[in-house]
């Protein structure tokens, strides 16, 4: 053990890293002054990088599906590698218009904590936040911090779109559903319930709804109930969940002759069930995987999804896991 009295003389020994070079986003610049207030609070070191093509034309996808002219468009991005702390970096990319002012943020990783999201009342012309792993997971000591209860500041905004998830929670929910402009909302792999999807009934202008709890009880599939209360939506995600019709499927029934979409990709349900659903909404492009994919895109929410279903439903994605867990096996060679 070193003696306390020797430890201030080796202390001295370490010396600070170098400040990173100040990064300039080429955009307006109250708005660059946000991305570098942003960068502060997390504490990141970024390094400025080339956006890949097929992100930048995902944003402007989204852009161009909101309405918005893109082919004037430019993007830019920055990564953080190699974060000493657990769980930090990702990237940040934005893409802006002509004038500077940014329409479209998307990102991975702990970058819009609450303070944050209220900071972006600088960006007027912002229209789509999409943004995966951003904060912590629940038992983390700063997931509050990214709960989503900054949205409260952007009632008046014109975002139309937005994805979340991991450390928002109902509290981000209800923000969010108080934003007038909103049209499409995805929230996923988060910390939201049921009772926070009942914040959105009667939104006046949501078109498309989506959630994707892992198989959590917070979200079962009676939370159908309340997603059909949301009188205008044409287009529904529904994922990493048991659905049947009579305890599901049969709650959008409010919302028949007006759904385009029904996506049910990671769920799983009894055929028969489907086909009663298939029969209610006749219009409706309904999406689902096979098992074999569910347990090739995310073995433990097949596993958890198996545990929760019933016999019938279940043993499709049970003999799927075991034939990857088969696979999965060295094979002896000898």
């Amino acid at each position: 053990m070193i003696p306390f009295c020797t430890i201030p003389a080796i202390v001295v020994l370490f010396t600070a890293a170098a400040p990173p070079a100040e990064v300039r986003p080429p955009v307006h610049a109250d708005e660059a002054a946000v991305i570098r207030q942003i960068i502060a609070v997390e504490g990141y070191a970024p390094q400025v990088a080339e956006m890949p093509g097929w992100r930048f034309s995902g944003m402007k996808k989204v852009l161009a599906e909101l309405g918005r002219e893109v082919d004037s468009l430019k993007g830019w991005q920055i990564d953080v590698k190699n974060d000493p702390r657990p769980h930090r970096g990702g990237f940040f990319a934005c893409v802006y218009n002509p004038d500077g002012h940014i329409l479209a943020l998307s990102g991975n990783g702990p970058w819009l904590r609450n303070e944050s999201l209220r900071a972006l009342r600088a960006m007027p012309e912002l229209r789509s936040i999409r943004w995966d792993h951003n904060g912590f997971v629940a038992n983390h000591p700063e997931v509050d911090l990214y709960d989503g209860s900054g949205f409260d500041a952007l009632a008046d905004s014109k975002l139309a779109d937005i994805k979340i998830g991991l450390g928002f929670n109902d509290k981000g929910m209800e923000q969010v559903a108080r934003i007038k402009a909103l049209r499409r909302f995805e929230v996923g792999h988060s910390r939201a319930s049921a009772a926070g999807i009942a914040f959105f009934a009667g939104h006046p202008g949501l078109t498309s709804f989506s959630i994707a709890e892992m198989g959590s009880d917070r979200v079962t599939e009676q939370a159908l109930a309340t997603i059909a209360r949301i009188p205008h939506l044409s287009h529904i995600g529904f994922h990493e969940c048991f659905v049947t019709y009579d305890r599901g499927f049969v709650h959008l029934a409010p919302l028949k002759g007006r759904l385009e979409e029904i996506d049910l990709s990671m769920s799983i349900f009894v055929p028969g069930d489907l086909d009663r659903l298939r029969a209610d909404h006749p219009g409706a492009r309904i999406i689902t995987l096979a098992p074999a994919e569910i347990v090739k895109r995310h073995r433990w929410i097949a596993q958890r999804l198996a545990e929760r279903a019933s016999l019938e439903a279940a043993a499709p994605l049970k003999a799927a896991l075991a034939g990857a867990e088969r696979n999965a096996r060295p094979t002896d060679k000898r």
